[in-house]
Order: C-alpha cells, then sequence, then structure tokens
C-alpha cells in the first residue's frame, strides 16, 4: 500500500496547516488537494485513517479524525461505530481529539510515526498497533479512558505479540534480511531468559523459550539495527518500555544490561 503511504505523507502538512489555522477540510476538498476526482471521499477516508493510526503509534489524539469532515461538516459517521467497539468509546475518542491542542511536537511525532508505518494500509497499520497493545486497551487510551476496566469480551482482543505479520515485514524491507539474523542472535544470547528482569519466558509447543525482539532506540528515531541495540524480552516489559511511565528509566537500563550481555557474549 505504497501509494496509500504516500498520500497519508501528502495529506499531513495539509491538515496541520488547516489545525493551525482553526479551520476543517472537507473530504472532498482533500481529494482535490491530492489531485483525485472529488468523488474519492472514501479513498481519502482510509489515508485519513492511516493517518489517525500513525496518531495512535505517537500515542497523540487523532488528528485527522476531527479535521478531515464529511460534505455536512460532520465526523466520519463510520469511525469507531463498529461492533467490537465498546460504548462510550467512539464519543470519548471525539472528546478528547477535539478538545486537544495540537502541538508542533504533536505533528512531528504523528510524520514519524507515519513513516514507521511505511508499507502499511490504514487496515494492517491498525493490526500492526495490535501487535504492540491490545486493541480494546489502545481504544480506551485514545479515548482518555485507560484507568477503565476492560468488558470481559474485550479482554479477547489480545493480540499474539512479538509475532511478525507481513506488513511490520514491509516497515522492515531495507534491512529485512540483517533483521532477521540480529532478532536471532539476540534470543540465542537471552538464553530464554527476559533480559530486563530475568524471568524465564514461557514454554513454547516447539520447545523454545517464548521472547520478543525490542529496539531500545527506536529504528524511527535513527536507532540501529544491531545486538548492541536490541533487547530480548518479555511481553510485559516490552509493553511498558513503549507506553510506560518509566519509559527513560527503563531505556537507560536496557542500554546498560544490553552493553553488559555484550560484553559477556565477545569475551570482554
Amino acid at each position: 500500500m505504497t501509494i496509500q503511504h504516500d498520500e497519508a505523507r501528502k495529506l499531513l502538512p495539509i491538515i496541520v496547516k488547516a489545525a493551525r489555522s482553526n479551520q476543517y477540510l472537507r473530504y472532498q476538498d482533500a481529494a482535490e488537494l491530492l489531485g483525485r476526482p472529488r468523488d474519492n471521499a472514501r479513498t481519502v477516508a482510509q489515508v485519513c485513517d492511516l493517518l489517525d493510526s500513525a496518531a495512535a503509534l505517537a500515542d497523540v489524539p487523532l488528528l485527522a479524525l476531527v479535521v478531515v469532515l464529511t460534505a455536512e461538516n460532520k465526523i466520519n459517521p463510520k469511525a469507531w461505530t463498529a461492533n467490537y467497539v465498546e460504548p462510550g468509546i467512539r464519543d470519548g475518542i471525539i472528546r478528547r481529539s477535539k478538545g486537544h491542542t495540537f502541538t508542533d511536537a504533536d505533528f512531528k511525532a504523528i510524520a514519524l510515526a507515519l513513516e514507521e508505518l511505511k508499507g502499511h494500509s490504514n487496515r494492517t497499520a491498525w493490526k500492526y498497533l495490535a501487535t504492540l497493545m491490545p486493541s480494546a486497551e489502545r481504544r480506551r487510551r485514545l479515548a482518555g479512558m485507560a484507568g477503565v476496566a476492560l468488558a470481559d469480551d474485550a479482554i479477547n482482543d489480545l493480540d499474539d505479540l512479538g509475532a511478525d505479520s507481513p506488513g511490520y515485514k514491509i516497515v522492515l524491507a531495507k534491512q529485512y534480511a540483517r533483521d532477521q539474523k540480529v532478532r536471532a542472535a539476540v534470543k540465542a544470547r537471552a538464553g530464554g531468559r527476559c533480559e530486563y528482569c530475568g524471568e524465564e519466558g514461557f514454554l513454547c509447543e516447539d520447545g523454545t523459550r517464548y521472547l520478543e525482539c525490542h529496539h531500545i532506540i527506536a529504528l524511527a528515531n535513527d536507532g540501529a539495527d544491531r545486538m548492541s541495540n536490541v533487547i530480548a524480552i518479555c511481553p510485559d516489559d516490552h509493553r511498558e518500555a513503549h507506553f510506560g511511565k518509566r519509559r527513560a528509566e527503563i531505556e537507560l537500563d536496557m542500554i546498560a544490561k544490553v552493553k553488559a550481555a555484550e560484553a559477556r557474549r565477545l569475551g570482554g
């Protein structure tokens, strides 16, 4: 879905300009600005959804959702209305996004996250995000309801963390072969134990211990795709490294732990 991603990159500064001026765009107008016929509103809505997945990845409210509107100047009536979306989530997401004052830091964060989603369509982008955080949990986070207990049926939304989806491989296409070798080497270095907390990963059917590989300095932030920047960790530590309050502290701890692990591996 390179075309959709390219159009998202083109549309983002247009949306940012409108947001800075406290103005709105209609899907039809956005289609024209992208060089498409005005009746391509549905395609534009998909591009906006990809931009909103980037906003979610950047952990900021949804910019495109509240800036790009229908011909009747309303938020997309189909957004966040699927059967699996819990009651109150749509209103919460809209309320939080409309009430947020977007900053230059927010715009930059969305742009960086969009680059991390390169190669994804709007649909596969949300699936990729689900590998980092359960979708139900993310919906509550977007709605400003992170502390609200999950309904039993929402807990089933948990995805298998660490499993590479085809979309994820596309994101890393330029480093695909090297990345897989790094992952294998890092997991071998870990020996089945989380390199952060020291706990064993759970036992898989093939006899291996389950761990996930995490880039300490994200590739989107120019982090190296080398063993010195990759750590094998348990799912709980992986989520906290991405979304926890102690992210900065954890990053420093992980750098030190991997440095020590590499020294042992190299016989230093």
